[in-house]
């Protein structure tokens, strides 16, 4: 039972970074004129937040797993 809210944070994490990456290359699009390519669109900078956010649950996740087996 005291292994659910750790789990929730490491699950939860690891699933708002594969969101994340999966909204990476969103309003991007791609021109390739021969040897010549445009890229249009958004930068990449919208990717920071989600993998911050996720990063620190799932390493706050997998510290209290860690923790609560000691």
């Amino acid at each position: 039972m005291k292994n659910i809210v750790p789990t929730l944070l490491l699950v939860g994490g690891i699933a708002i970074i594969l969101f994340g990456t999966m909204r990476k290359d969103e309003g991007q699009a791609d021109i390739d004129l021969g040897a010549t390519e445009i890229s249009i669109g958004k930068s990449d900078a919208s990717f920071w937040p989600y993998f911050i956010v996720g990063g620190v649950a799932a390493a706050a996740g997998l510290v209290m797993l860690v923790k609560g087996r000691k």
